[in-house]
Parts: structure tokens; C-alpha cells; sequence
């Protein structure tokens, strides 16, 4: 009994001696919440292009990781008017359409240098009405993948994305690649 009452009593001791210390130096800043980037991106696919159009990250200032996600949007229309602007309709890409049985997918692929939309498909993109074509508007989203994967928001859905991550439409950096 005494030698457990001797062995509670040092390790009490050796327990209450041990102090923190002095604090070490601040570490560097992080950075503040979640970080997203958006670009609107219009163009023409024409043949000139080779119905391709391709925006350099570093051409509008986005710094996009080699783990970062981008996701593209494409602008399909207009549903009304909201505070006197009018309520753009977007889906993600791909996005396939059937034209007089023939097929037209607006596609896309990235890197973290740039990403490049392009038309795919069964479809003559020669002879598709220019409204297919013609000043295309996209939305290029680029979000953490951790964002992507874990954030339980519906990436198909560009409105849910961009109130997670608090852009506002007048955030949006716009770039034009026309010809």
C-alpha cells in the first residue's frame, strides 16, 4: 500500500510540475473560407475555331490549383426578369441536343492552365442554326475539390453552387473570346 500511495504521489507531482511554456512564433495567414472562382465566358464555335473555345486561366487572373474542380455552365436562355434584370437559365455541362436526328453535345475538358468547350457530336456544326453557335454564353465555376466532394451541394445546379459560395452576379469576371 505504501508504495502505491508513493507512486500516486510522484506521478501527481510529475503531472502537476509540466507547464506549457512560452508560446512560439505565429504561424503564416490562411486564407479566408471557401475560395471560388467565376468567369462568364462568350464566343463563337464556327470552323474558323474548329467550334472550339478556349480560355487561359492566367488570361482573366484565376490562379486554379492542380486538385481544384471546374465545372461549366451553359446559358440556355431567359425565365423573366428579377429587380428589373432579366433571370439567366443555365445547365451544366455536357449538354446534348438532338437536331433532325443528329446529335450536338457542348462538352468540355480542363487543366489547371485552362479549360476548353468545344461541340461534339453526330451534328453538321456547319449547318446548325446560329443560335446553336452564335455568342454562346458559359459559365466557368472553379471551386476546391473538397468543395466538390463534400459540400453536399448539387454541382449540377449553377444557382445552388453560386450561393455556397457567396458570388455575387456582379463578382462574375467576364471575358470575351470572339474573333
Amino acid at each position: 500500500m505504501k508504495k502505491i500511495i508513493t507512486l500516486a504521489l510522484f506521478s501527481f507531482i510529475a503531472l502537476t510540475s509540466c507547464s506549457d511554456g512560452d508560446p512560439g512564433p505565429q504561424g503564416p495567414p490562411g486564407e479566408d473560407g471557401l475560395i471560388g472562382s467565376v468567369v462568364d465566358v462568350t464566343g463563337d464555335f464556327s470552323a474558323a475555331n474548329n467550334y472550339e473555345l478556349s480560355l487561359n486561366f492566367n488570361d482573366v487572373g484565376l490562379e486554379v490549383y492542380e486538385s481544384d474542380v471546374v465545372l461549366v455552365y451553359l446559358k440556355t436562355g431567359e425565365d423573366g426578369t428579377a429587380g428589373g434584370q432579366p433571370v439567366e437559365v443555365f445547365r451544366q455541362l455536357p449538354q446534348t441536343y438532338y437536331i433532325n436526328g443528329q446529335a450536338l453535345q457542348y462538352n468540355f475538358d480542363y487543366t489547371f492552365f485552362d479549360v476548353l468547350i468545344f461541340l461534339d457530336g453526330t451534328a453538321d456544326f456547319g449547318s446548325l442554326d446560329s443560335s446553336y453557335t452564335d455568342d454562346q454564353v458559359l459559365r466557368v465555376v472553379v471551386v476546391p475539390a473538397e468543395f466538390a466532394e463534400t459540400s453536399g451541394v448539387d454541382i449540377s445546379n449553377m444557382e445552388a453552387v453560386m450561393k455556397a459560395l457567396d458570388v455575387q452576379e456582379n463578382d462574375i469576371e467576364k471575358a470575351s473570346l470572339k474573333k
